[in-house]
């Protein structure tokens, strides 16, 4: 045996093995007949001593690849899926495209039904082998995923093609890949793995052309009214100061625009609130950095005639987008992290004309402030169950260290958010059920944070509430879910009253035909079956009580609890 070898069973409990040394932390698991060799190998771990992933098991595909994806987007890591053959992975695509547009780098993988019918171990021997083969089984993923293979001999290339897998996944632009393991390759006799390499090799960030950053910097110079438009400029937190910094210096104003990650706090100086159409008529430059919809030209309109328009980002064409016409006078490809620093060195020798820019938008902030402070006193003059009282009541009681995970009804127009990292929204391709495993992740990684799932009826009963509350009970983790409870599907009625302004749907009772969700359970029970606290508020000044009692719980007793808002 070589003297870096270490000895396995099975080209599944290798599987194990390299993924640990290759830093996955969690092994998200919705398991099958395809994982018999991985359930060998955790079950024979405390005599083998080797070290595996933690095993999550999730009872539903939608929950193991959200736990994920909470998981990475708090902690940057990537982290490992297993789901069962075609059916599992058929059940996941949602959430994987999720993933993909969320720039969320995962190693997905599924099993795939045995390969032949007998003479090999790990052939067929239950009539679901048959029914469940697929001529093209990763075809359905294959769009959304930035790889795809299928592992045909553990025992030859099994660190080339995980590795491999690792390295496409984490490159940016990051996404999921897609690795499909076959039962008998899995079960196949292994006795050691050798590695040819200690670390992973993951590619650089682009770096922005010097040439493109000088040429902006100078557009900047030149603006009078230069505003930032993002959506993901705080996916690192330490991004934040970086552009907070860089903002305040050179008199740059940022919007936060379908924000995904909180990019600044809405207490900066530069803080232009979370829509651009107001910046509009004083825009004479915009740089759209990680936006992929900074505005939206049939209901916004667009910036005035002569205003410049930047892309920048890891991907600023967003070239899997099969239609996108946000046109640009420049184009440059970037992380923010490698950006911002270049940015502010370029900017270093132009300070002629930053104090004027600072103080004209420094006076638009104090006016999205003010307006919120207007928007707030009215809340508190006449109290009533709506989605901003809501988040004026939580904005209020919810710890200053707590995470909000949101799929629905928190704004941060109301809510305050201020530290990096304490705020993320659902994916741009918003497949519902994102909300509470997402936040279950997030929760799973960050155990000593209060992390607040806001979630709409609909989303949660998208999420599968009893998968999820069973993995909180299961993983002890004390995660407060506050639904905002009306009863419909708020965007399909939406829809139609904006389609149709003068139709039929616009005069109509809500809920409108099709956005009928009654009559709803009562959710707060599914906490209450996994040992958790669950109560319904329907009283709007019962409110604020409610969300301080359900922080007791989740800090102090580290339970569980569902708050069923019967809202507007």
């Amino acid at each position: 045996m070589a003297s870096n070898a270490t000895p396995v069973e099975s080209v599944g409990e290798a599987f194990l093995v390299l993924m640990k040394r290759r830093g996955i932390d969690h092994f998200f698991v919705n398991a099958g007949t395809d994982s018999a060799s991985l359930v060998e190998a955790y079950a024979r771990q405390p005599q083998s001593g080797l070290e595996f992933p933690n095993a999550v098991v999730c009872t539903h595909e939608n929950l193991a690849v959200g736990m994920a994806h909470g998981t990475t987007m708090v902690t940057g890591r990537p982290q490992a899926v297993m789901l069962h053959v075609s059916v599992g992975a058929a059940n996941a695509v949602c959430a994987l495209m999720n993933a993909a547009r969320d720039n969320i780098p995962m190693l997905f993988t599924a099993g795939r039904t045995p390969l032949f019918e007998q003479g090999r171990r790990g052939a067929r021997n239950v009539p679901i082998h048959w029914a469940q083969e697929m001529f093209d089984q990763a075809g359905m993923l294959r769009e959304i995923v930035k790889w795809d293979y299928e592992l045909r001999d553990g025992t030859v290339n099994l660190e080339d093609i995980v590795d491999r897998a690792l390295a496409v996944t984490s490159a940016p632009p990051q996404g999921p890949v897609y690795l499909t393991l076959p039962r008998e390759v899995l079960a196949t006799e292994m006795r050691e793995l050798v590695l040819a390499r200690d670390e992973l090799a993951v590619p650089s960030e682009p770096a922005p052309d010097p040439r493109a950053v000088e040429r902006l910097a100078a557009l900047i110079a030149a603006a009078e009214f230069p505003v930032i438009a993002t959506a993901t400029a705080g996916r690192r937190t330490g991004d934040v100061a970086a552009l907070g910094a860089l903002c305040e210096a050179h008199g740059i104003g940022v919007v936060e625009t379908h924000a995904r990650f909180l990019g600044l706090p809405a207490s900066h100086p530069m803080h232009l609130g979370i829509a651009l159409k107001p910046c509009f008529p004083k825009a004479d430059l915009i740089i759209v950095l990680e936006a992929d919809v900074p505005w939206m030209p049939s209901v916004d309109g667009g910036p005035r005639a002569g205003t410049t328009l930047v892309n920048a980002g890891v991907d600023p064409l967003f070239a899997r987008y099969p239609v996108r016409g946000f046109r640009g006078d420049l184009a440059i490809t970037a992380t923010t992290s490698t950006l911002l620093p270049a940015l502010a060195a370029a900017l270093g020798a132009r300070s002629a004309g930053a104090e004027g820019r600072r103080d004209h938008i420094a006076a638009a902030s104090r006016a999205v402030r003010a307006a919120r402070e207007e928007r707030i006193a009215a809340l508190r003059a006449a109290p009533r169950m709506t989605k901003d009282w809501m988040n004026l009541c939580l904005s209020e009681a919810k710890p200053a260290d707590a995470i909000v995970v949101n799929e629905y009804w928190a704004t941060r127009a109301i809510l305050d958010c201020e530290a990096p990292g304490s705020f993320y929204h659902h994916p741009p391709a918003a497949g519902l059920g994102w909300g509470m495993p997402a936040a279950l992740g997030v929760q799973l990684a960050q155990r000593d944070r209060t992390v607040i799932a806001t979630l709409g009826d609909g989303a949660y009963m998208f999420a599968n509430p009893a998968a999820c509350h069973q993995a909180a009970a299961a993983m002890e983790l004390p995660l407060l879910t506050i639904l905002c409870n009306n009863a419909r599907w708020h965007a399909v009625q939406n829809a139609a009253q904006t389609l149709y302004p003068e139709g039929h749907a616009a005069r109509h009772a809500t809920p409108v035909p099709l956005a009928d969700l009654t009559p709803t359970p009562a959710f707060e029970m599914y906490a209450q079956a996994s040992g958790g606290h669950g109560e319904v508020v329907g009283d709007p000044a019962a409110l604020p009580d409610a969300i301080a009692r359900a922080l007791r719980v989740v800090r102090e007793d580290r339970r569980q609890v569902l708050l069923n808002v019967l809202c507007e």
